[in-house]
């Protein structure tokens, strides 16, 4: 399940990321991280079983955890299976099928946004 987490400036410092690993055991992938700053943003990969626990150890650092249950909204009415997406993604979301018509495989998303900016009939958008 992907987390997106956002840390406050003052948290720059320490390496919660670490310590969470270490204290759950959990293999968490960062798929996604843009640090500045003002703010760190982390999308994060956690395996399910352990995702409770991870989103806790950072909510407890004063870390904004959100569940990102849906990555991407599609809308297949405005859609016309250019192709323009996969071209552009870095991960592999967008695939066709034998009809050559556009399907998704979401879970591979790390929410970069290249592919909303790609599309001409601004068929996609990111969710938040």
């Amino acid at each position: 399940m992907k987390l997106l987490l956002r840390f406050p400036s003052y948290l720059h410092e320490e390496p919660h990321t670490a310590e969470v690993i270490l204290e759950t055991g959990a293999k968490i992938n960062i798929d996604r991280a843009n640090v500045d700053a003002v703010r760190g943003e982390l999308i994060i990969d956690v395996p399910r079983d352990k995702v409770e626990r991870v989103a806790e150890l950072f909510r407890e650092r004063g870390v904004e955890v959100r569940k990102l249950m849906k990555l991407i909204a599609w809308d297949e009415g405005r859609c016309v299976h250019c192709g323009a997406c996969i071209s552009v993604c870095p991960t592999d979301v967008f695939k066709f099928n034998p009809l050559w018509e556009i399907y998704l495989e979401e879970e591979k998303c790390i929410r970069c946004d290249v592919c909303v900016k790609a599309c001409p009939l601004r068929a996609l958008a990111s969710v938040e």
